[in-house]
């Protein structure tokens, strides 16, 4: 297995109207953008459309059965940020989940793009309903930033850190939050209140984990609406 497909590629912050324009490549199969060529994406957008569809499959074996229904159950979702419209699908839902997104809601998607019969749609990794409106101001300040200075995200993830795309659909009980999480959110916290923030380097200084565990639960904190990125790779709680 190469460095590449070791590696998770960046999840690019960015606009629907971004996607829409991109040109697709065949040869890499990846969207070629005014952030260079991407393949998995991170936008905020309001859910303006939804549909749950499931293939029957019968079965006897009451096990095999609640198998088959999340095997063979989709949502899509149509979703719209003020540049444009674009579906995203999750693959393998929960149908009884309770953690239901509906129509009008405000969700920050992770995902791949998928390019099919000339349609753009995106493959959800990870779905996390917006509560906090300033959120939405944070990421679109960031992306006309990237846009001003022609900078792309470089966030990387390891191989190691993809989870069940089950788990990652859904918040995981508060009990079984990592104390090392915990301890990133403390750090973070005490130099948003006595200060402006800390840097990247800095918070890896402070706390002996590995770079690439740092980023996840950097990661976390952002997709829980804790923390923010308030410049390039320095961080703040709300």
């Amino acid at each position: 297995m190469s460095e590449f497909q070791r590696r998770r590629l960046p999840a690019i912050r960015c606009w629907i109207k971004h996607l829409l324009e991109g040109q697709f490549m065949d040869e890499k199969n990846m969207l070629n953008t005014i952030f260079g060529s991407v393949k998995r994406v991170r936008i905020i957008g309001t859910i303006v459309g939804k549909k749950l569809k499931v293939i029957n499959q019968m079965s006897n074996n009451a096990t095999s059965q609640y198998n088959n229904e999340i095997s063979n159950t989709r949502i899509e979702f149509e979703l719209d940020d003020g540049t444009g419209l674009i579906r995203a699908n999750i693959w393998r839902a929960n149908p009884k989940s309770p953690k239901e997104l509906n129509k009008g809601d405000l969700v920050d998607i992770i995902g791949l793009i998928n390019y099919k019969y000339d349609n753009l749609s995106i493959s959800t990794e990870l779905i996390k309903k917006i509560e906090n409106p300033n959120k939405l101001l944070l990421r679109n300040a960031e992306i006309i930033k990237k846009i001003k200075f022609g900078k792309t995200d470089v966030f990387q993830e390891t191989e190691h850190e993809r989870s069940n795309i089950d788990l990652l659909l859904f918040e995981q009980p508060t009990n079984s939050i990592d104390q090392f999480k915990e301890k990133v959110f403390s750090i973070i916290d005490h130099f948003s209140h006595s200060g402006n923030g800390i840097s990247f380097i800095d918070l890896l200084n402070k706390i002996e984990i590995s770079e690439d565990k740092l980023k996840r639960y950097i990661r976390d904190l952002e997709m829980e609406s804790k923390i923010y990125q308030s410049e390039e790779n320095f961080y703040q709680t709300y």
